[in-house]
């Protein structure tokens, strides 16, 4: 496994970061733990998270993991706050209120006494970043967060963050998670040039554009049952005929080059610039022995040109920022 340095934090970690969002719905409990283990062995030793996964489950499955194998220090946890945690009106979004008391949730969940990334989920147009960023500060100061991040953050947010943090001294963002994937390269337009700029680590999620590049989906209007696009409205969006159809170009690609079309789609991702790690999030323990050779892939020029030509640099063909909260 290759460890790429995340940003001016100097951390090291996997170039491919093994995401939980499937664990406790719909991945139980046993094969959760068997996709953890796994992925340590494999040299994986970053877990994405959200206080929001299944409901607090993810959390509290990789507390009980971590606590059984004996490895947290080994490894570094990552959690977000942002979403709705329960139904009243403080439990949403990025106010100090609500960033403290989601992380003290996420600690007991997690079974830690540290989250080593703190993640702002999405941005707060409603609260000032003086108010979010001086409750990361106070979380950092006692211990309970290591680092910040943020997920999915308009560049100019996230470089108004940066120039608030330093005039006030506070913990800077040492990474943006943005969705990247050959479906929407639009994170080349400002993004990746920003975490360059700022030294920033650039953690990418959905790099199989939502199973679409995981030859999933055979046609946008007739989305499987019990697939994901299948679950809500906001993931049926990102499913498109276009997408398909590169998808498709894709898998002969992939067979020309002896691997699957999910391994050459992850493979894209991790040889494009700026990029530290991508988030695969395998709701099966076959899903993560596939996806984990795509870290041995190489690309050549030809195979790069080729995936231009599907799909042109900065352009999309599916919107994978349709949960973002702003317009890209």
């Amino acid at each position: 496994m290759e460890y790429r340095r995340l940003g001016r934090s100097g951390l090291n970690i996997s170039k491919l970061a093994l995401g939980t969002m499937n664990f406790g719905n719909p991945t139980d409990k046993a094969e959760a733990f068997d996709i953890i283990n796994t992925a340590l062995d494999a040299g994986i030793n970053i877990l994405d998270c959200a206080d929001v996964y299944a409901e607090g489950q993810s959390e509290r499955i990789i507390g009980e993991a971590l606590a059984e194998c004996g490895k947290r220090q080994d490894v570094f946890v990552t959690s977000k706050v942002f979403l709705p945690t329960g139904s009243g009106p403080n439990e949403v979004g990025n106010s100090k209120h609500h960033i403290i008391s989601a992380c003290e949730s996420s600690l007991k969940r997690l079974k830690t006494d540290w989250i080593d990334i703190y993640f702002l989920h999405r941005t707060d147009f409603n609260v000032p970043q003086e108010e979010s960023l001086a409750a990361l500060d106070l979380l950092v100061q006692k211990g309970k967060v290591r680092y910040t991040g943020c997920s999915t953050h308009p560049p100019w947010r996230v470089v108004e963050a940066w120039w608030t943090a330093d005039k006030h001294h506070y913990p800077k963002f040492i990474c943006e998670q943005p969705p990247y994937n050959l479906l929407d390269r639009r994170v080349e337009q400002e993004i990746v040039p920003m975490c360059k700029a700022y030294d920033m680590g650039l953690i990418s999620w959905s790099p199989l554009a939502q199973g679409v590049l995981a030859g999933r989906y055979q046609d946008a209007a007739a989305i499987p049952s019990g697939s994901r696009g299948a679950f809500k409205e906001i993931y049926a969006e990102r499913i498109t005929q276009a997408g398909i159809e590169v998808a498709q170009q894709l898998a002969k690609r992939a067979a020309d080059k002896g691997c699957s079309l999910p391994q050459l789609a992850l493979a894209w991702v991790l040889s494009q610039p700026g990029i530290t790690a991508s988030i695969i999030g395998p709701r099966t323990l076959a899903h993560l022995e596939d996806l984990l050779p795509a870290a041995d892939l190489s690309l050549d020029e030809t195979d790069l040109a080729f995936c231009d030509q599907l799909v042109k640099p900065g352009a999309f063909v599916s919107d994978h920022f349709n949960t973002a909260g702003w317009q890209y």
